[in-house]
């Protein structure tokens, strides 16, 4: 999935983007929350381990709010700086059909043979064939919505190849790759049979490895039967994709310490903590 025509995102722009970002996203999820307030009630943990809890409740409520609100943002405007053009990841339609789904239950487990590993290059050329071959019975198939767990998080387009992204916390489920794998070949599937022509790649990106060795060696099991490069990008191989600069993972690590210390944005996330103690 080379990015050809790849002009390099200076460091200053990356942290100057990160720091507003991060300290916009965590300011707003703390207005919100004042509003709303946050569910840290459990009925066992609250008996055992009250404390870490009501922690663990605060923090789990900024995760999922940091991901629409800081990572997706993040993506979008350091692509754009890059010259990528950023699509509506709204206007990402489903067809309302079934007449596919054989195929694509067909390469679900084809992939799910963890003795073999299966690209999605296969897949994608059939599709593309099955969709040519019935443009006929599928002149009159609606649009319909992208439901949350059919959508993507960014939609980026330069040198007419479209790329599909879908931003997920590195911290997988056991048996979380057999669905990301699904999701990758609907997103084919949603994208393709509107513009069977159309240039596209669609892959799971995680913004950041937390582990202290490979992100594959880490999550072996877990992510297959994902390949990493062709179907998901982590770190450092994800920001030099988007920016084409190889050190815009210490530039956001940078930018998100300096955002500390400025904004103190600690501040806002114990703030929830002292209140429901």
């Amino acid at each position: 999935m080379a990015n050809k025509n790849n002009k390099q995102v200076s460091d200053e722009f990356i942290k100057k983007i990160a720091k507003d970002l991060i300290t916009k996203s965590i300011k707003s999820w703390r207005k919100n929350k004042e509003k709303k307030g946050i569910t840290t009630e459990h009925f066992v943990l609250n008996r055992i381990a009250p404390k870490e809890r009501l922690i663990s409740a605060v923090i789990q409520s900024l995760q999922t709010s940091l991901g629409t609100k800081f990572w997706q943002n993040l993506v979008n405007e350091l692509a754009k700086e890059n010259n990528f053009t950023i699509c509506n990841v709204k206007e990402f339609y489903k067809p309302n059909t079934k007449k596919l789904d054989k195929l694509i239950d067909d390469w679900k487990s084809k992939r799910e043979d963890f003795g073999k590993k299966i690209t999605l290059v296969g897949y994608k050329k059939e599709l593309i064939r099955e969709i040519k071959k019935n443009k006929g019975n599928f002149a009159n198939v609606k649009k319909i919505k992208a439901s949350k767990g059919d959508g993507l998080d960014v939609w980026l387009k330069k040198n007419n190849i479209n790329y599909l992204f879908e931003i997920k916390s590195p911290h997988v489920n056991a048996g979380a790759g057999k669905d990301f794998s699904l999701k990758l070949m609907k997103m084919y599937h949603h994208h393709l049979f509107w513009d069977p022509k159309s240039k596209v790649f669609a892959k799971m990106a995680f913004p950041y490895n937390p582990f202290n060795e490979s992100y594959e060696k880490a999550q072996e099991g877990r992510i297959a039967p994902l390949l990493k490069k062709k179907d998901y990008l982590v770190a450092d191989d994800f920001w030099e994709f988007i920016t084409g600069n190889k050190q815009c993972m210490k530039m956001l690590s940078e930018a998100i310490d300096e955002a500390n210390t400025e904004s103190n944005l600690y501040d806002d996330i114990e703030y929830f903590i002292k209140k429901y103690e």
